[in-house]
């Protein structure tokens, strides 16, 4: 049982699953090469879950809605390499092979396997001067309803089956815990997906979803 809602006093039952889960996650290598303080990841994550997908019958194509302004990609590299067609996007690309598209109005343009979530993170410094830019937002409402756009962009092109890989943390600010990792698996989880898997990569928690429902053609 998943996390359906937060309530006041705690949250729902469903967490202690996702905890145990999380306390028996793989822990996945760390290669270097890539920078935490300019919203990078492990690219270790992005090769990971490629694995997961090519095992699976779901098209070979993952939609990054927020590739962020990385002077190259290591990530569309690594697809071009092994044949996987990566819809990278952000709001103002310095790699020339990303889409410049605001992605919570803009989707893939076409049926994918999987989506690669790493959004700049509630709270954060931003790497970005643009407006639309999600983490200018104000409010925790404001920003969980900007990702719920770019989730629903997601929604009629994702493959039965398709899995997501939602990369978020538990972190605070100003002393305030912001429990980011809960507040994708409610997002997701009421969006039609099921919880099959975490990893961590320090700071950051994977979560591997896989779509329930189709959607309608």
């Amino acid at each position: 049982m998943g996390v359906r809602q937060l309530v006041e006093g705690g949250f729902s039952t469903g967490v202690s699953a996702y905890y145990q889960m999380r306390r028996n996650a793989t822990i996945l290598r760390d290669e270097g090469g890539y920078n935490l303080a300019a919203s990078q990841m492990n690219p270790v994550i992005f090769e990971e879950f490629v694995g997961l997908l090519l095992d699976r019958e779901v098209p070979a194509v993952v939609w990054e809605p927020f590739a962020g302004p990385v002077e190259r990609s290591p990530l569309l590299d690594f697809a071009s390499n092994v044949g996987v067609a990566l819809i990278s996007q952000t709001l103002n690309p310095v790699d020339e092979r990303i889409l410049a598209a605001d992605s919570t109005i803009v989707g893939p343009g076409r049926e994918i396997g999987g989506m690669l979530f790493h959004p700049p993170y509630y709270g954060s410094s931003s790497i970005s001067s643009d407006k639309r830019d999600v983490v200018a937002c104000a409010d925790k409402e404001t920003y969980l309803n900007r990702l719920g756009c770019v989730v629903g962009q997601a929604e009629s092109c994702m493959a039965r089956g398709g899995l997501v890989c939602s990369v978020a943390r538990d972190y605070r600010i100003g002393g305030k815990r912001v429990h980011l990792d809960l507040w994708m698996l409610e997002m997701f989880e009421g969006g039609g997906y099921s919880l099959m898997d975490v990893w961590t990569s320090e700071p950051d928690v994977v979560l591997i979803l896989r779509r329930r429902r189709c959607h309608s053609k």
